[in-house]
């Protein structure tokens, strides 16, 4: 017992002194981050002081590098944005910001926008020969097409990408597209190929920085256990947790945590995966608060240099003002009258725009209600159109239907008539135009008509009755609904004026109606 309240309190305080370590670490990058800020805003604000254009590229560039790796990337997007917008001579600077911002669009998931900023930046490098942000631009071609799935596309632009690397000797690029093209392979699960450029890419990776190299050994652990090879794939993914551990790399560490608790969950060590995914959650949970708070921290930064900016504009403004105000008071015996002439002309400008605002504002009000107007105009002219079609070919079904029946009649008083070939001929025409009538496809397209117009009326009808209606009481609750008469339901069904009142009553049956209550009016308010 006392063994496990020592225990508690060893935890306890472990804990306390892990967060105000924590606590600790976040002054201290905050701090780092806002001198590292302040440094390029510095270095930009003089540049811009001197029109110095390449600086002030440079300096946009710079700060974009930094808001991209605090993953802040709207302000990473602006700045790589304002650094193209500044450049008049186009170099590799401008290949290499270009390939930034599609880097960035593709993290975003904007796959036409970054294949729009790759395709210039290809044009360049080819015009420059600039190889490298070449390599760069169709190693981010490529994994633009592995996104939308373009795998063979995606194949191209990256082998493409390891030629060019490859005659540059950059053992990092060799790396990350070695590592990309098994990406591919991994999403075509042709394992196999995958684990051989994966394996490829870690030879090229000795020199490559630590988060390239762990997540390579972190790709061949996961390529194994999706092979079955779950002993291999353990023990890739447990160096890749141990060199994340020493790194310090907290991603990697959460990507080998969820690899081990896959593999063990495979192998039906529960207990193990379940630790292992704890590990991950704790670990993810750590991750996200300390990627908040250099966020937060560089946000912070960033609003309190935008609030001194504006607090320098807002003085400088009311310096001028000042300056105004004492020239004004000092020629104030001389231009009294014209200051006041002034004043009223700015006053009368002042309400003339704020009127001509106030009529903009009216004329987008009047705009909206009239274009509101008129969608509510064309939908009830829809609405009309599709029941005034509806009622048309239900006249057009009976006329058809009578038509067809006449044209029986008569066929059938010739048979008398004629000779026996004839009659038999005649016999297979009355066939054929019996059969013809007796077709449901006319009565599908009708009720798909019919339930355009009123979509909710057969579910509410089935919804009230009291009893299952057969599908020829539904038939006859549409045409009633239509507010077709008796006579032409009878045509339209083929059956006499008698039939449809007997068919009537037996339909109000079912329905929760009283003696008194009509039966259209009741199906007139489904």
């Amino acid at each position: 017992m006392k063994l496990a309240k020592v225990t508690a309190l060893i935890i306890i305080l472990f804990y306390f002194l892990n967060e105000a370590v924590y606590a600790q670490e976040m002054v201290l990058q905050n701090h780092n981050i806002d001198a590292v800020f302040q440094n390029f805003k510095s270095e930009l604000r003089k540049a811009s002081a001197l029109h110095n254009e390449e600086g002030i590229t440079r300096g946009h560039i710079k700060m974009a590098d930094f808001y991209g790796s605090l993953r802040i990337t709207n302000e990473a997007l602006k700045h790589y944005q304002e650094a193209l917008h500044f450049q008049t001579k186009q170099d590799t600077s401008t290949i290499y910001a270009s390939n930034k911002i599609a880097e960035l669009y593709l993290s975003l998931k904007k796959y036409e926008a970054a294949k729009k900023y790759l395709n210039e930046s290809l044009k360049l490098s080819d015009a420059l020969k600039f190889d490298k942000g070449k390599a760069t631009a169709l190693g981010l071609m490529g994994s633009v097409a592995e996104k939308e799935s373009k795998y063979e596309t995606a194949l191209e632009c990256q082998e493409s990408s390891l030629k060019l690397f490859e005659s540059l000797k950059d053992s990092t690029g060799l790396a990350v597209t070695y590592e990309n093209i098994g990406s591919i392979y991994e999403d075509l699960e042709d394992y196999d190929k995958a684990y051989r450029y994966f394996a490829g890419a870690r030879a090229f990776s000795i020199h490559s920085p630590m988060h390239v190299r762990l997540n390579i050994i972190n790709n061949m652990g996961d390529v194994k256990r999706k092979n079955g090879e779950f002993e291999k794939g353990l023990t890739y993914t447990k160096l890749a947790l141990e060199e994340a551990k020493i790194a310090g790399n907290t991603h990697q560490q959460e990507s080998a945590l969820k690899d081990l608790a896959k593999v063990y969950s495979a192998l039906g060590d529960f207990q193990l995966a379940y630790q292992f995914m704890e590990e991950h959650a704790h670990l993810n949970e750590q991750e996200i608060e300390r990627k908040n708070g250099e966020q937060v921290g560089a946000l912070q930064v960033l609003y309190e240099v935008k609030e001194k900016e504006a607090q320098l504009a807002l003085l400088h403004q009311q310096n001028e003002i000042q300056s105004i105000r004492q020239r004004i008071l000092a020629f104030a015996s001389v231009l009294a009258l014209l200051t006041l002439s002034g004043w009223f002309i700015y006053f009368k400008k002042k309400k003339q725009q704020e009127a001509k605002i106030g009529a903009y504002k009216q004329q987008i009000l009047q705009a909206d209600l009239d274009r509101k107007t008129a969608e509510e105009a064309a939908l009830q002219r829809e609405i009309e159109f599709k029941l005034t079609a509806l009622t048309n070919y239900s006249l057009h079904l009976a006329n058809k239907n009578k038509m067809l029946e006449n044209i029986s009649r008569t066929l059938s008083n010739l048979k008398g008539r004629n000779q026996a070939m004839v009659v038999s001929k005649l016999n297979d025409l009355v066939k054929e135009i019996d059969l013809d009538l007796s077709k449901e496809n006319e009565w599908t397209e009708f009720t798909g008509y019919f339930e355009q117009i009123h979509p909710q009326f057969f579910k509410n009808l089935n919804a009230a009755a009291d009893e299952a209606l057969s599908p020829s009481e539904l038939r006859l609750a549409m045409l009633l609904r239509l507010n077709l008469s008796s006579k032409e339901i009878a045509s339209i069904l083929r059956i006499t004026p008698d039939s449809v009142r007997i068919a009537r009553y037996r339909m109000r049956k079912k329905l929760p109606l009283d003696s008194k209550q009509d039966l259209q009016a009741f199906l007139w308010e489904l």
